[in-house]
């Protein structure tokens, strides 16, 4: 028994002779091809005149093949898209290349029907003027999953925007009156006006604490919301990162004295001086020593490492705290997201998430490497931010 060729010979077969280019003799397989094949196949006169159509005509368009010779694209696509079609035929019929659009086509029953053509020259590459040949499918059914898509992001946007709005709303509101908290419980526990008992005072500076902390909390809902937004702008300048480095420490010493943990800064000579947004800096480094002294047991340590590699800055905060699962180093980083053993610790888990994206406007990047009951390692890389003496730096300077 005689074996059945190939498919791709078969094929090859059809569009030699669907493009005239089959051997004497031959039978026309082109119109068995076309016959079967559930996709409108057309065959088109230089100016886009039909001079065959497949039978899928019936079942696409609901008109009878015969019936397309002649016709034109104008007689059956939507006006608004005959320009894409009439570009397509064009590069097959003169530049010699094949063309593709999606456009409507009119159905016997007047309704639009959103097509994808493609079409290809018969004659060999080089020369112009031929016929063409076209295939075209239905894809209402992917234009309207598009749509949907679409539909369903223009709404995730949206919903982003006006969480974006309510959040900065919200925060405006609250500070207002947390400023005024924290500042009148200074007052009182400082007894500007007058001595306190003891545990008033112990009150006061409870109130205070507790303040500053909610403000903290709000300051980096905020922030975050202004990021997503995109509406969170740098102010790049040069300054001293040691000074910096300093004040974060100072702004979690109280809490590491109270657990108990060691915290040092070292600032190599060579990143003293840098060029970055100085609030971003400081932001970036109080949220990773907050995060390590937190994590930390009594007894552990915490260290803020800053040095210069070429043009780049790089800020390490490493402790020899809890350590962080390998499942869930994927997780933070995104807001919201906090390790497992964390929901007993406060916070909002926007630490990580902030640091990461602040690190990302400056075009840097954050790194976590961490071990289960070894500590973790969070390295920030600032790459425009190192800067030689007596020089002001260019942002991305080559």
């Amino acid at each position: 028994m005689a074996r059945t060729r190939p498919f791709r010979e078969r094929l090859k077969a059809a569009l030699d002779g669907f493009r005239g280019r089959a051997a004497p003799g031959a039978a026309a397989p082109w119109r068995l091809l076309a016959e079967e094949a559930p996709d409108l196949i057309t065959r088109h006169a230089p100016d886009g005149r039909i001079r065959f159509a497949s039978p899928a005509a019936q079942s696409l368009l609901g008109r009878e093949a015969g019936l397309l010779a002649g016709l034109t694209p104008r007689d059956l696509v939507h006006p608004e898209d005959l320009a894409g079609v009439q570009a397509a035929f064009r590069d097959a019929s003169y530049f010699g290349r094949g063309g593709a659009a999606v456009a409507r086509f009119r159905h016997r029953d007047g309704r639009w029907l959103w097509m994808e053509l493609r079409c290809r020259p018969t004659p060999p590459e080089g020369e112009s003027g031929g016929d063409i040949v076209a295939v075209t499918r239905e894809i209402a059914a992917f234009k309207a999953e598009s749509a949907a898509l679409a539909q369903a992001r223009d709404a995730a946007l949206a919903a982003s925007r006006e969480k974006s709005r309510f959040l900065a709303t919200m925060s405006h509101e609250l500070r207002t009156p947390l400023n005024a908290i924290i500042g009148f419980s200074e007052v009182m526990a400082l007894a500007m006006f007058g001595p306190l008992s003891p545990r008033y005072r112990d009150y006061a500076s409870a109130i205070q604490d507790s303040g500053q902390h909610l403000l903290d909390l709000i300051n980096g809902l905020l922030d975050m919301s202004k990021i997503e937004a995109g509406r969170f702008e740098l102010y790049e300048e040069l300054f001293a990162l040691d000074e910096v480095a300093d004040s974060a420490a100072r702004f979690v010493g109280l809490a590491a004295e109270r657990t108990g943990v060691t915290l040092s800064v070292t600032v190599a000579p060579g990143a003293r001086r840098i060029f970055a947004d100085r609030r971003a800096v400081k932001q970036i480094l109080v949220n990773l020593l907050s995060n390590a002294v937190k994590f930390t047991p009594p007894g552990g340590s915490v260290t803020l490492t800053a040095a210069a590699e070429g043009k780049a800055v790089l800020l390490a905060v490493a402790d020899t705290g809890t350590g962080i699962a390998a499942a869930d180093l994927e997780r933070l980083g995104r807001p919201f997201a906090q390790a497992q053993g964390a929901q007993g610790k406060e916070g909002t888990g926007l630490g990580l998430a902030l640091v990461k994206a602040l690190a990302g406007l400056h075009g840097g990047a954050a790194q976590i490497a961490s071990m289960l009951g070894e500590g973790t390692v969070v390295t920030v890389r600032l790459p425009h931010a190192a800067v030689a003496p007596d020089v002001v730096p260019l942002r991305g300077a080559a």
